[in-house]
């Protein structure tokens, strides 16, 4: 299958009109440039980013799509707490976290906290402005899976109420995050996940309408995205057997968002992917293909969106907390002594985010 159209889109972000991309080389197989950087997605309010494994630009993701929008909660729900470390600036997060949330669903004896959700640009002021909260992780979480499992367990011995006890349990984090976003009157959320399926990334997938994945350009990265797959699909898997017997909802895949990309520099090319972004992108098309009924639309080529490495801009933003789009080339940062500059790549990417952000929400 070709990936033609995914490169194409790649051209198209610096055109600044019809005219100009009518003498771009992929005018003539796509003359619309509107209709080519229209995913034609369904818009979707929640979303988890979701890849069993680490590395991958989970956090980093999070962080910079809940820039780029308004009026959104966002959710750390892994241990290592990196997104919640990029909303407080590197700052211990206080409050309630998102442990201290789903708790009282687990053990019923506890009472629920009255404060949750926190504003962001009140620890983080390039969010200054906007209308954004967030939920802070907690290493606590690293134990919730076994909290998890030993309620699921007392769930399915409840004579007569087995089936209601265990849709609670699995539709807690969906309930959380309706009270939040009623109290707030706010529609969009996005939830930060853990490399490790059980626990809050398991009630995640209940919570939400859709998953966005990221992928890195490694075959690792591929084989996770396979397994995430394979959860979604197969019943004798952990996701589809808990809810076994209950209707309860499920996300399908909305993004594919495959990062670290790179661009050859060969004489003359221009937006055409190195080698191994080139592979990684057949490979990542081809198992969107081969599984499109785990999807939002049936079109593959609606469902895979290249986003260039960060570099040096990645370096910066991710040691300052500072989101992307609030970068210009040539500023210049002291990091751990040495000095550093904005790349002029860095307006690529902000295009790229952009590009996502317009198609999701």
């Amino acid at each position: 299958m070709s990936i033609n159209k995914i490169i194409a889109r790649q051209a198209a972000y610096y055109s600044q009109d019809a005219g100009e991309w009518a003498n771009s080389a992929y005018a003539s197989e796509y003359p619309e440039i509107t209709a080519l950087l229209n995913l034609n997605l369904p818009k979707h309010n929640r979303y988890a980013v979701c890849n069993l494994r680490g590395g991958i630009g989970k956090s980093t993701l999070t962080f910079n799509l809940t820039y780029d929008t308004n009026d959104i909660i966002a959710v750390d729900t892994c241990p290592q707490s990196n997104s919640t470390a990029f909303f407080t600036r590197g700052q211990p997060a206080s409050g309630t976290t998102i442990y201290d949330a789903l708790l009282p669903y687990l053990l019923p004896r506890m009472s629920f906290p009255s404060r949750i959700a926190q504003k962001i640009e009140r620890l983080n002021p390039y969010f200054s402005g906007k209308n954004a909260y967030f939920v802070p992780s907690s290493a606590n979480l690293y134990e919730f899976p076994s909290i998890m499992e030993s309620a699921l367990s007392q769930a399915r011995s409840i004579p007569g109420e087995s089936d209601k006890a265990r849709s609670q349990i699995l539709n807690s984090f969906k309930d959380l995050l309706d009270r939040e976003t009623r109290k707030y009157n706010i529609s969009k959320v996005i939830i930060d996940t853990s490399p490790f399926f059980s626990g809050a990334t398991h009630l995640s997938w209940h919570a939400v309408d859709s998953l966005i994945v990221p992928v890195r350009t490694d075959q690792q990265s591929v084989d996770s995205l396979q397994l995430l797959i394979h959860l979604l699909r197969d019943p004798s898997r952990t996701f589809l057997r808990a809810q076994e017997s209950l209707e309860l909802s499920q996300p399908k895949i909305q993004m594919v968002v495959v990062t670290h990309c790179g661009w050859s520099t060969r004489a003359g090319a221009r937006n055409e992917p190195n080698n191994q972004t080139k592979v990684y992108l057949e490979k990542v098309h081809s198992l969107v293909a081969n599984n499109i009924d785990l999807f939002t639309t049936d079109d593959p080529d609606n469902h895979v969106v290249p986003l260039d490495d960060f570099l040096g801009s990645g370096r910066i933003a991710s040691a300052n907390q500072i989101p992307i789009k609030c970068l210009e080339p040539q500023q210049s940062f002291t990091i751990e002594g040495q000095r550093v500059e904005v790349n002029a790549s860095v307006e690529k990417c902000q295009k790229q985010l952009s590009f996502i952000t317009s198609n999701i929400w």
